[in-house]
């Protein structure tokens, strides 16, 4: 099976967007929250409205800060990424068989096996293919038919 795509910036973002919602980026919001609301909890004077309504802003602002502060760090992130590969904005050619992936059609002993994969994740847009819990290689769904996800799906789920 051949998959071939040409990846823009929007969706390469897109994606390193999708792998950190995926990790262990809702596990430090939850913590964030709960510290957030703790410390608002224990020092606020319930008696005092405009202390109750001053410490829930400031709760609320420091929350929105963060969420939005690491969406732009991610952003920033991926679009240094995708400005310094040689590859990323570059049209790619996989070819995807029992053996692993080759990203190179001219070099047939240039195949990755599938052992060099760890794991997968797919969303409606993407497949993100992880050689490591930091690396990941991104294929947009808009490229592949319904008979290669297909396929595609059944060599993840066999090999990885």
């Amino acid at each position: 099976m051949n998959i071939t795509y040409h990846l823009t910036l929007n969706e390469y973002q897109e994606a390193a967007y999708f792998h950190y919602k995926t990790g262990k980026r809702p596990l430090f919001v939850g913590l964030f929250v709960g510290m957030a609301t703790f410390m608002m909890l224990v020092g606020t004077d319930f008696s005092n409205t405009q202390s109750v309504i001053h410490n829930i802003l400031m709760t609320f602002f420091a929350l929105s800060f963060y969420i939005l502060f690491t969406r732009m760090l991610i952003a920033y992130r991926a679009k240094k990424t995708y400005n310094k590969s040689p590859i990323l904005s570059k049209e790619v050619t996989l070819h995807i068989s029992g053996k692993g992936i080759n990203p190179d059609k001219k070099n047939q002993n240039n195949i990755f096996p599938w052992s060099t994969f760890s794991t997968w994740g797919k969303n409606e847009k993407y497949y993100l293919i992880y050689t490591n819990i930091h690396q990941f290689n991104v294929i947009p769904l808009r490229t592949i038919d319904e008979k290669q996800k297909e396929e595609l799906n059944g060599y993840l789920e066999k090999y990885l």
